[in-house]
């Protein structure tokens, strides 16, 4: 044990520059080491801070443990175990004689250290030294058992007792957030020492959001981030991120003062390439293939190696940190990722290894393979797990396309004309420029059904036309041609392009017809069915469905068979022929739960749902919706999904929820934003509109309805213009109720009558906007039914006068033909009229026992059964007076309301003591 009269040794020199972030990191390795772990190895890519995180450690450490021994052993300069040995000594202030044989120096350290009692000895930069070291380093833990050792290091020791901590990038601010993350505040810091002579005013919020994009392009390595701050007085923040193409030559020559090996990005990944052997250098130089995360398999087809040798070859990249785990996926399959300054050497080497085009070719070929398989089979059965396929490659299958694009329309001016993936030079012949663009077009149409489903839409359509226009020129294989344009038809229909789809459309049919590809002409026949449908063009949409419908059921696709099905039940429900609409629905889902589609049974259920709302049956179609909203969550189809939302979150307008259909519709609005569906975000910010408005928030219902009416005035599409002009009425509404609070009749008359004109105008023509638009007719219901609730309003429209209306809570109701009544202080009769609305509304004609019925009353109050009943009785003959006589029922199960009876609830409440006349 040592004396505890010595003094207490700290070898450290801290670094001038102030430590930023890691507090979480911090704890927990000291955690680590109080709870007694000898021997914690802080491991982590070039760059990451590990060093300058072990020294703030060590610093605490000292202080917190003022009897302990802290030393500091750089091993940067060490070549082998000898060297190592003298460091340590060196560092512990050991005398150990020269000229002994290794293990004897080894041996002596270890007596030494052993005399120390509790101490924490740093072992700084241990990678390149690590197979000399090891042993070593497990004799001296053995030998020292009060000693604690923290080493850094690119690699694990893998000794036993080992605690490995992996150090990742600092903490980064969301996308499109200005928030001070670690790694912002870490730039500004060594940004404003850098400019210490010049200090910057505070940053505004526009400096602040182009710091966040600096970072995060610099993936939150502290080593990047302060290479870039020492250049952003000459660059700019703004020209740092307009030079970051090339990471390595950017952020070099950035900083004096540091060791070789961390003056640049480019000498620090070269240090540890150097320690890398012939064959894992190989297999990290084609890693660089890769534009993400990449699974064993994938990189076993790029490697073109045996399994086994791959596993070896990723294993030991991982364990030297120049590969790290990406976060795991739906699918499970574990995935290895590169950060880019990795990737960028990594490419370098590739090259000149002379082994990039191969490299590139595999990784093309597997992706494509995989793609279009996985594309095959979610067309086949529609499954979850072949789009999940699809998406966990999305990254690598547009990498392909844009690499083989790139050699199909690069100019014939060598190898520098062509852009990273492409598959050979750009002097390739005439024939080869065709192939790569019959490349990038099946690499599209794979990655479709991820980007129809869960958007953003649009996004391949730049991609799309340029290899359209390519392969047209050089005379690629029709078919692939042909579902190319399909593919973009469908794009364009879905960003609002529908003359632009229904050439394309129109194109691919003609050239699927004339190759005699019965498969590709079916599916087009139905898109324009669809497309036709959309332009309220029915009988054309008509004619589409049924060549589609026979050709399906020749070629035996019951999917595509489903789909058409359930698109004629979507165009008799837009005819108005709702039995018809209904029997087709019935049969669609029938067969989406027969092949186990759940996306189309959630299009259908959804649809379904809406018919029966429409029918008045709300909680039929609440089900369906709930029902359809979670199978479309579970297959992640965003955009039905919203769509699903937003005819919920109507159900809970037209019901009374009015919190509820916020929710449902803001959710909604963000979601169609996310995937690019132009006209499906207008519908729902107009319904979002006529929520706010129906609680009061004018202003904010403004800001839903403008933009919306413009964006779909754009689109042109009347009924759905017209449903903004309906929306707006709800506004007028809202006005007019306000008032009639104030006293101002005649203003309130005013904005009332605006109201009914905009109903009128969404009835007028034949066909109408409303007869037209299931989403009109669904505002024009609740607008009318509120717009009524008003009462006594010149030529206001009785169309809820064989209703039942509620205002929220039943506070208010309006018997079938009577006037309003004020129930706010009657709260048992209140209660007891909602609780057999309720029941009214989730199963028509089942009654509510006495039992059920007094909890509902007065609820979680002590009665006897005869007093219970007698206060029921009493409640019923006050809710008989309001007129509620006719429509009250009472046989063994208990009180209903008649089954024929309609409910509803409306957002306006009338004034206070009856009819609230104006």
């Amino acid at each position: 044990m040592a004396d505890a009269a010595r003094p207490r040794r700290r070898h450290l020199a801290l670094p001038a520059s102030r430590f930023i972030g890691r507090e979480g990191e911090l704890a927990a390795i000291a955690g680590l080491l109080r709870r007694g772990e000898r021997l914690v190895t802080v491991w982590g890519p070039a760059g990451m801070g590990k060093t300058r995180l072990a020294l703030e450690l060590a610093s605490r450490w000292a202080e917190a443990q003022a009897g302990e021994a802290v030393w500091l052993c750089e091993l940067t300069g060490c070549r082998d175990l000898r060297a190592v040995c003298g460091a340590v000594a060196r560092a512990i202030g050991a005398q150990v004689a020269a000229g002994r044989r290794e293990a004897t120096l080894v041996e002596r350290i270890g007596r030494a250290l052993a005399t120390e009692g509790p101490a924490l000895l740093v072992l700084d930069n241990l990678e390149h030294v690590l197979e000399q070291t090891a042993p070593a380093l497990d004799a001296w833990v053995r030998a020292a058992p009060e000693l604690r050792f923290l080493a850094t290091s690119r690699e694990r020791t893998r000794l036993a007792g080992e605690i490995s901590y992996e150090l990742g990038p600092l903490g980064l601010p969301a996308e499109g957030s200005t928030e001070r993350s670690a790694a912002v505040a870490l730039f500004l810091d060594r940004a404003a020492a850098h400019r210490a002579a010049a200090p910057l005013p505070p940053p505004g919020d526009e400096h602040l959001a182009d710091v966040a994009a600096l970072v995060r392009r610099l993936e939150g390595i502290p080593l990047a981030i302060e290479l870039a701050a020492a250049r952003e007085g000459v660059l700019g923040v703004r020209g740092l991120l307009a030079r970051l193409g090339s990471r390595l030559d950017l952020l070099a020559g950035a900083a004096r003062g540091r060791e070789a090996r961390q003056a640049t990005l480019r000498s620090a990944i070269e240090w540890s390439w150097d320690l890398l052997d012939d064959r894992e250098r190989r297999a990290l130089a084609c890693c660089s293939a890769f534009h993400g995360p990449f699974t064993l398999a994938a990189a076993a087809a790029v490697l073109a190696e045996p399994d086994a040798a791959v596993i070896d070859r990723i294993e030991a990249l991982r364990d030297k940190s120049l590969l790290r785990a990406a976060p795991p996926r739906s699918d499970g399959a574990t995935r290895f990722a590169l950060y880019e300054v990795v990737r960028e050497l990594a490419a370098e080497k590739l090259a000149e290894r002379g082994e990039r085009e191969a490299a590139i070719e595999r990784h093309a070929a597997f992706y494509l393979a995989a793609g279009e398989a996985a594309a095959a089979d979610f067309e086949r059965r529609g499954a979850l797990d072949a789009l999940n396929r699809i998406a966990g490659d999305l990254e690598e299958l547009l990498a392909v396309a844009e690499g083989a694009l790139a050699l199909a329309t690069a100019p014939r001016a060598g190898a520098e004309a062509v852009a990273e993936g492409a598959l050979a030079l750009a002097t390739a012949p005439r024939a080869g420029a065709s192939a790569a663009a019959e490349r990038a077009l099946r690499a599209l149409c794979a990655i479709e059904p991820v980007l129809s489903t869960r958007g953003p839409f649009g996004a391949q359509l730049e991609l799309l036309d340029r290899a359209l226009a390519a392969a047209e020129a050089l005379a690629a294989d029709p078919r692939v041609v042909a579902r190319a344009l399909a593919a973009r038809g469908r794009a364009r229909r879905l960003r609002g392009q529908a003359e632009a789809a229904l050439e394309d459309l129109e194109r691919a049919r003609a050239q699927a017809a004339a190759l005699g590809a019965e498969a590709l002409l079916s599916g087009i026949l139905a898109d324009l069915g669809v497309l036709h449908h959309g332009r309220r063009d029915m009988e054309r949409a008509r004619d589409h469905y049924a060549q589609a419908l026979a050709l399906h059921r020749a070629l035996g696709d019951r999917r595509a068979e489903g789909r058409v099905l359930g698109n004629l039940g979507a165009l008799h429900h837009d005819e108005r022929r709702e039995t018809e609409a209904a029997a087709y629905y019935e049969h669609a889902i029938a067969i989406a739960a027969e092949i186990g589609d759940g996306r189309m049974e959630g299009i259908f259920s959804t649809n379904a749902g809406l018919l029966e709302q429409e029918r008045g049956a709300p909680a039929q179609a609440r089900r369906r919706y709930e029902r359809a909203a979670a199978i479309l969550g579970e297959v992640g189809d965003l955009r039905l999904l919203a769509i699903t939302l937003g005819n919920l979150g109507a159900l809970h307008h037209e019901e009374g929820r009015l919190a509820d259909a916020r929710a449902c519709h803001g959710r909604a609005v963000g979601l169609l934003r996310e995937v690019g569906d132009r006209r499906s975000e207008g519908i729902a910010l107009c319904r979002l509109g006529a929520a706010l408005a129906s609680v009061g928030a004018v202003d904010e219902a403004r800001r839903a309805i403008e933009p919306a009416e413009r964006l779909l005035a754009q689109l042109g599409d009347e009924p759905d213009v017209e449903l903004a002009r309906v929306a707006s009425g709800f506004v007028d509404l809202a006005l007019a109720q306000a008032a009639r609070r104030a006293g101002q009749g005649e203003e309130a008359a005013a904005h009332a009558g605006a109201a009914r004109r905009r109903i009128a105008r969404a009835r007028e023509g034949s066909p109408s906007s409303a007869s037209r638009s299931d989403d009109v007719r669904l505002l024009l219901r609740i607008l009318e039914r509120s717009l009524a609730a008003l009462g006594g309003l010149p030529e206001a429209r009785a169309e809820g006068e064989r209703e039942l209306l509620l205002t929220e809570g039943a506070r208010f109701v309006r018997p079938p033909g009577g006037g309003w009544h004020d129930l706010r202080e009657r709260h048992a009769a209140r209660r007891l009229l909602h609780a057999l609305a309720e029941q009214q509304r989730c199963a028509p004609g089942r009654g509510l026992s006495l039992a059920a019925l007094k909890e509902a009353g007065w609820p979680g109050e002590r009665i006897l059964p005869e007093a219970a009943a007698n206060r029921i009785y009493v409640a019923m003959n006050q809710l008989r007076k309001l007129g509620m006589k006719p429509w009250l029922r009472r046989d063994a199960e208990g009180y209903s309301l008649d089954p024929a009876l309609p409910v509803h609830y409306v957002a306006v409440e009338p004034a206070a003591g009856g009819t609230g006349r104006i």
